[in-house]
């Protein structure tokens, strides 16, 4: 599939004069130049019980001793039903991972309504922000309680975005994570992606990690890497029929993102 071509290019290189007609200054562009780190991603956890609980403690044991990450970001659908103790349990099985991990909501975080995600996550991590060495990264409430399909981002989080990006430099490099998908043609993809989209005009937006359909996809939108990755979960599949199980590993340098899928193959199978 090109995803996997695609995604392991080489880093591209900006030049010092490149980022100086951008109109930053000599320290901005020194940190931007300097920028490296890694992080990784990962969608539809769906915890459900015991079972999924012993399987993520392999999966967390084996990425926490074979991937590079400064920490995680988890594109929604943690649980199955959307009950606390699901969520709670999933939020647990990521500790090991040792780093911060970020999550969004996922329709099945949100199908008893989200109370349980603020229970179990608190209101900041409805949609928020963090930076990290230059970068912004945006985690994006896409739910419309628990529908799974024909779903539109809501007023809330574009309003959310609309008061956010203002206090953002045009310059400075963007991520965002979400569980349904932005990619052109992708199955379950969001009603008003586009118009999402178009929030981000006139800003530096590299890449918008998703999840819901569990599967490799890979669109662009202007300069805006659009993915999704198959699922890493126990109790459920992949949609386009890959028996593989994984999460995504990012590289940062400079101002410039790189990924590739990593399969999880748990001891024994």
């Amino acid at each position: 599939m090109s995803v996997d071509r695609l995604s392991r290019r080489a880093f591209l290189k900006r030049s010092g004069l490149a980022l100086a007609a951008l109109g930053l200054g000599a320290e901005a562009g020194r940190a931007q130049e300097q920028a490296e780190f890694s992080f990784i991603a990962m969608n539809d956890l769906h915890y459900l019980d015991e079972k999924c609980a012993e399987y993520f403690r392999g999966a967390f044991g084996w990425i926490k001793a074979n991937a590079q990450y400064d920490f995680a970001l988890v594109c929604g659908d943690l649980a199955t039903a959307g009950k606390v103790e699901e969520l709670q349990g999933a939020k647990d099985a990521l500790a090991p991972l040792g780093k911060p991990a970020y999550p969004v909501m996922g329709n099945h975080d949100a199908s008893a309504g989200n109370q349980s995600w603020l229970q179990a996550f608190g209101p900041d991590r409805v949609n928020y922000r963090f930076d990290h060495q230059g970068w912004t990264f945006l985690g994006l409430d896409t739910t419309d309680d628990g529908k799974s399909s024909g779903v539109a981002v809501g007023q809330a989080t574009i309003d959310w975005i609309r008061q956010t990006l203002p206090d953002i430099p045009a310059e400075r490099p963007l991520v965002a994570f979400t569980h349904f998908p932005f990619g052109e043609l992708v199955p379950l993809r969001l009603t008003n992606a586009d118009e999402v989209l178009a929030l981000f005009d006139g800003h530096n937006l590299k890449h918008v990690f998703s999840g819901h359909f569990h599967g490799l996809s890979e669109r662009k939108h202007g300069n805006t890497v659009l993915t999704t990755c198959r699922c890493l979960s126990f109790s459920r599949g992949n949609h386009d029929g890959s028996p593989e199980k994984g999460f995504y590993q990012c590289h940062v340098k400079g101002d410039e993102l790189a990924y590739e899928f990593v399969e999880y193959k748990p001891e024994g199978r």
